[in-house]
């Protein structure tokens, strides 16, 4: 990573490696699971480019991690890049005259020419003349100043971005991507449907063996519902139905799934009328809980 990159770049830039590292995808890995290219992958990790905000919530579904504080992150690289830190060259100090050789006739250097003969300050020593008074260090600063006050209005914003997602239930005022029929079929993530802070949460719960857990989830501001596993078997399906029949389903297709969090395209409406099921590989059994 070059030592020329933004502070928040280069931060920015090792968060999206550590979620690269705990999803254990290559970049070709990534590429086929994200909508970005391998190339793509290679410029935003190395901190050449800032990945638009909707690749980095793929990045965090992939990874099982919340969103918010990567966003935050990403929010504050893009506004280093507008708005880069000025340094100014430190000022040189005034350059003294250069001494004069002393002579009999004039006596030591002054900088001054000595009184004439006669005159009321013949005679008389002379002080040399004060030292030019320093540049004022306040205004050696002012334009180191006026380019930090960008950043610190972007750490204003990421703070409050990072507390927006604190709270699960809480509705911090974020847009959705969509909201109702709109969401139909549509990825709840990538929408802003399932983001933390978004007024998003889990209305039915239920657990299968050791670690399989089935959630139904809803969002009032995007008004729809879906489905999600945590930690479900490879063959798994995962469906939700609506009061009309209409269903949208997900399989788990590899260790990767697996691993992390798998959730299918939304339904609009619910949660009421609203059918969350798990079909188990292997036997085919069915499991199927509401509200």
């Amino acid at each position: 990573m070059s030592g020329d990159l933004p502070l928040e770049c280069a931060h920015l830039a090792r968060e999206l490696a550590g979620l690269r590292a705990t999803t254990g995808l290559s970049l070709a890995g990534l590429a086929a699971r994200t909508t970005a290219s391998k190339s793509s992958w290679q410029r935003y990790l190395g901190g050449t480019q800032i990945p638009p905000p909707e690749l980095v919530t793929e990045l965090c579904a992939l990874a099982g991690e919340p969103p918010a504080r990567l966003l935050a992150l990403r929010e504050l690289a893009e506004l280093s890049r507008r708005h880069p830190q000025t340094r100014p060259e430190p000022s040189a100090p005034p350059t003294p005259p250069a001494p004069a050789e002393p002579s009999q006739e004039t006596g030591p250097a002054t900088g001054e020419e000595p009184p004439a003969a006669g005159t009321p300050d013949a005679g008389r020593s002379h002080a040399p003349p004060a030292a030019p008074a320093p540049v004022p260090f306040f205004r050696r600063r002012k334009v180191a100043l006026a380019g930090a006050g960008a950043l610190a209005t972007a750490a204003m914003v990421a703070g409050a971005l990072l507390l927006g997602g604190a709270g699960e239930e809480e509705d911090s005022g974020l847009w959705p991507g969509c909201v109702g029929e709109r969401c139909r079929g549509k990825d709840s993530q990538s929408q802003g449907c399932g983001l933390k802070g978004s007024g998003m949460r889990t209305v039915a719960e239920r657990e299968f063996g050791r670690q399989t857990v089935v959630e139904l989830r809803y969002s009032p501001s995007c008004r729809a519902s879906w489905v999600r596993v945590r930690f479900g078997a490879i063959g798994d399906r995962v469906e939700i139905t609506g009061p009309d029949e209409e269903s949208q389903s997900a399989e788990v297709a590899d260790k990767f799934d697996a691993q992390n969090y798998l959730s299918t395209p939304m339904l609009a409406g619910g949660p009421e009328g609203m059918t969350a099921c798990l079909v188990q590989a292997g036997s085919g059994e069915r499991h199927c809980f509401g509200r």
